[in-house]
């Protein structure tokens, strides 16, 4: 997935989660998945995975029993589309500066003494990976 055009709208997220979580599945079981936390029409979901299917995020393989029934699998992995969404996030209002951004959560006092300490041990990890000259081991 490139280009403005297949982005993935926050909708579609809600149904790339269900197809990551559970994959294969049919538009039933996603239905039924997402009807526990929306009142979504069985329709607004069909049309949701038919734009998935589109941007090339969702693929789908036809029953062997029933060729009405359409089996649904992700196309796009949840850690590649994650990954996509942080760097245009950064670009987007951090001019790509994850120090301005980290720099922010530490000001604005939203990062928590927990999170804080977990970034600490995540960040001398990494320095543990490089050695004098500042390339990785």
């Amino acid at each position: 997935m490139s280009g403005k055009d297949r982005l993935i709208t926050p909708s579609e997220l809600i149904v790339m989660k269900v197809i990551w979580k559970e994959q294969p599945c049919t538009a039933s079981q996603i239905v039924d998945r997402i009807s526990k936390r929306s009142d979504w029409h069985f329709r607004t979901i069909k049309t949701l995975l038919r734009n998935l299917v589109a941007k090339q995020a969702v693929g789908y393989r036809v029953d062997a029993h029933d060729s009405r029934v359409y089996h649904y699998y992700a196309l796009v992995q949840e850690e590649d589309y994650l990954k996509q969404e942080r760097e245009q996030f950064l670009k987007l209002y951090y001019d790509g500066s994850l120090s301005t951004l980290l720099t922010g959560f530490l000001k604005d006092g939203s990062m928590t003494p927990e999170e804080a300490g977990q970034l600490r041990s995540l960040l001398n990890r990494r320095m543990g990976e490089q050695d004098d000259g500042g390339t990785t081991k």
